[in-house]
This record gives C-alpha cells, sequence and structure tokens, in this order.
C-alpha cells in the first residue's frame, strides 16, 4: 500500500445521469452487472450499460445502482485526507487492463470513496 499526494471530488447524481458521467470518461474500462449476467470490457462499444456497476479512466471513475451515479475525481491534496493506492488482483479470466490500482480516501479514519487507475497509472504521486 502506498501513500498518494491527493484527495478526490465526490459528486452524486441521480440515476438518469449515468450515460452522460460515462461518456465523460476517456476511453474507460467498464464493470457492469444485471440480474442474469456480468461483464468487464473497454469503452462502451453498442452493449448498453447494465443496471449496477462502475467505468473508469486514468482520473475519474463512475459508479452507478438504481438508487443514483457517484463520481470520484482525482484532486488537489486537502488538509485530513489521506490517499492509499494499493494493487487490484485480477483473476486469469477476467479480460481486464494489465495492471489495476485502488485509491481508498480516507478521512479521519472514515472512508469518502474509492476510485480505480488502470493500466499502471500511478496517479499523482
Amino acid at each position: 500500500m502506498a501513500r498518494l499526494n491527493e484527495s478526490v471530488d465526490i459528486e452524486d447524481f441521480p440515476p438518469d445521469e449515468r450515460d452522460t458521467r460515462v461518456r465523460l470518461l476517456e476511453s474507460p474500462w467498464i464493470g457492469d452487472e444485471g440480474p442474469l449476467d456480468a461483464g468487464f470490457r473497454r469503452n462502451l462499444g453498442d452493449l448498453p450499460l447494465r443496471p449496477r456497476g462502475l467505468a473508469f479512466d486514468r482520473s475519474t471513475t463512475v459508479i452507478w445502482d438504481e438508487a443514483g451515479v457517484q463520481v470520484l475525481t482525482a484532486a488537489a491534496p486537502r488538509p485530513g485526507v489521506t490517499a492509499l493506492r494499493s494493487s487490484v488482483l485480477l483473476r486469469d479470466k477476467l479480460s481486464g487492463p494489465p495492471e489495476l490500482f485502488r485509491v481508498d480516501y480516507l478521512e479521519r479514519g472514515s472512508l469518502l470513496g474509492s476510485r480505480y487507475i488502470p493500466e499502471g497509472d500511478q496517479g499523482h504521486a
């Protein structure tokens, strides 16, 4: 686990903002699930987004379910916020990025949220 010199901006949106927020990502990785299936893919392509999931690029993670959409974006460091980066282990059968990291943002011991960084991008070191 490594400490990063950054913070996070978190915005909440209603469920109908999901597609708009995901389209703002640059070449995102998308992991989503429906009642009978789940998948992980690069970019939207022709497939619609399933009811629950997340999409991410190097600076932003979008998380959604039926209740709403949350967007987490890397931000300048803020006093009291700690960013911790850790490796995510991917299963061999999963066609995901070569490397994947999760950044957990904590404030006074409480988790604010988590963001994902694909392909070995280290974020704002």
